[in-house]
């Protein structure tokens, strides 16, 4: 049984629901993520990049979803420009950890940005040109498989975090 093809479709799906549930979070508190990329210190306007990445991040983690649930034939493109998102992503936080370690990533919430937050642009990149580079999946009821573990990847990254940091603070050994 070849994994290779769901498999790039699993990630590519996490990696578009992670996109869409930033984009969605920047765009609902627009001045906080004006705030986190100013304490970057790397990019000029903040405001202006703040919107593009919003935008480009609902827009391209919409279309993924979109294509690999009602035509995936046609989710090669999407996955390609979602390939390519995570690129620069993956690049400018590499960046960013190497110049100014201590800021937040501005992904999700206030996490100091790390080695794992590029790894996981990484990843994602990866499964997104691996989708792109195979084709999707067959249609057929597999992709909502893999769309349906995408999704519950997408809570573990969310919630297993915010477990530990609930933790930490009870009892204050773990995530130590």
């Amino acid at each position: 049984m070849n994994v290779f093809r769901p498999g790039m479709t699993v990630l590519t799906a996490f990696g578009a629901i992670l996109l869409v549930v930033a984009g969605v979070a920047h765009w609902a508190r627009p001045r906080e993520h004006r705030a986190v990329l100013r304490a970057h210190r790397l990019l000029p306007a903040a405001a202006f990049v703040a919107v593009a990445t919003a935008g480009a991040e609902v827009l391209v983690g919409l279309a993924v979803l979109a294509s690999l649930l009602a035509a995936p034939a046609a989710a090669v493109l999407p996955s390609a420009a979602q390939a390519g998102l995570y690129c620069a992503f993956a690049a400018y936080a590499a960046v960013l950890r190497s110049r100014r370690p201590g800021v937040p990533c501005g992904c999700f919430g206030t996490e100091a940005v790390s080695w794992a937050v590029v790894a996981r642009a990484v990843a994602l990149a990866a499964g997104s040109a691996g989708c792109a580079a195979a084709g999707p999946i067959e249609p057929g009821a597999d992709r909502w498989s893999c769309v349906a573990a995408a999704a519950v990847l997408a809570m573990a990254n969310h919630l297993i975090p915010a477990w530990r940091g609930a933790c930490s603070r009870e009892s204050g050994r773990f995530g130590r």
